[in-house]
């Protein structure tokens, strides 16, 4: 049975809310992960011409130089979901197979690449029976934990969407963790991102909340039975600094940024994030869950280490 420690009116917030400055919209795409090879910046993105409306259309992720916009591949077609973990200079994307006309899928496989541009690809493993969406890798002690979104079964989601975690000492080898440990089953949590750090994991994910607003509440464990509720959730909600076009904002078109300028708001969601220039870089996607979104950049004055710490002090 899953534990949660949640707070009441006798906790106390000593530390403050962290500061999180939000910068402004940069790109058309979807879930994306920021990250530095080689002292420079990057984002991988999805790039989805339907925006989640058609799953004929040729969705993929791709890389882009984060100051000039350059792109300097594309790749992980068949796949919705990419997200990115870096090790030892080599990088690692997972993401679902998707199960046609779907987008989800009960298989994860994994892109492997050194320098940006050529990408290996092989299947980690296939659960039949389940729908995996997001994923999010990390590496704690004891190997690396892989933390997917699923839909479905029902008898083991419970409220759709649910987190569930895979253990692996390799990459090649995987365990899946007992569905037991299945995080939460009572309330929507989508689009993880999953961290080892200090001595616990984290985990920010979407909560869905009356009125169909979309936000992010920060979760931790040390052992997957016991989750602990940041006490300054939630990280992001709308607000008209969602509405800002950033300097380093590329491909967004007319229409779009009309959109940004006017559009209904009720959704900040997906984050991700990275370290660059002594600062936490936040990417996250901002619109309203209802086929009208784009991806922002947020930053943080400190590391992810601190950050994250910073929800519980």
């Amino acid at each position: 049975m899953i534990r949660e420690i949640n707070y009441d009116a006798s906790a106390e917030m000593k530390g403050g809310f962290p500061g999180i400055r939000k910068l402004g919209a940069v790109s058309p795409s979807g879930e994306t992960t920021p990250f530095v090879f080689r002292d420079r910046l990057y984002r991988m993105e999805l790039s989805d011409p339907s925006r989640g409306t058609d799953s004929s259309a040729p969705a993929c992720a791709l890389i882009r130089d984060r100051e000039t916009g350059e792109i300097l591949s594309r790749f992980g077609e068949g796949c919705y979901y990419h997200s990115l973990y870096q090790e030892d200079g080599v990088l690692y994307v997972t993401a679902a197979l998707s199960k046609k006309p779907a987008l989800w899928g009960d298989t994860i496989v994994l892109f492997e690449s050194r320098d940006l541009v050529s990408w290996s690809r092989r299947e980690l493993f296939r659960n039949p029976g389940w729908r995996y969406f997001n994923t999010s890798l990390t590496k704690g002690p004891d190997g690396y934990v892989l933390c997917m979104e699923a839909g479905g079964p029902r008898e083991e989601v419970g409220v759709p969407f649910t987190a569930f975690f895979a253990t692996s000492p390799d990459l090649i080898r995987w365990s899946m963790m007992d569905a037991d440990k299945g995080y939460p089953r009572h309330r929507y949590l989508g689009g993880p991102w999953f961290r080892y750090s200090r001595g616990y994991y984290y985990l920010i994910a979407v909560t869905e909340l009356p009125c169909a607003r979309y936000t992010n509440y920060v979760y931790r464990t040390k052992d997957f039975d016991t989750w602990e509720i940041g006490l300054y959730n939630p990280m992001l909600m709308p607000d008209e600094e969602d509405r800002k076009i950033s300097p380093f904002a590329f491909d967004l078109s007319p229409e779009l940024v009309r959109q940004i300028r006017t559009g209904f708001l009720s959704s900040n969601s997906d984050v991700d994030m990275c370290e660059y220039g002594g600062r936490t870089l936040i990417t996250y996607n901002a619109g309203n869950q209802l086929g009208f979104y784009y991806l922002a950049e947020a930053e943080y004055d400190g590391t992810i280490d601190d950050l994250l710490a910073a929800y519980f002090a």
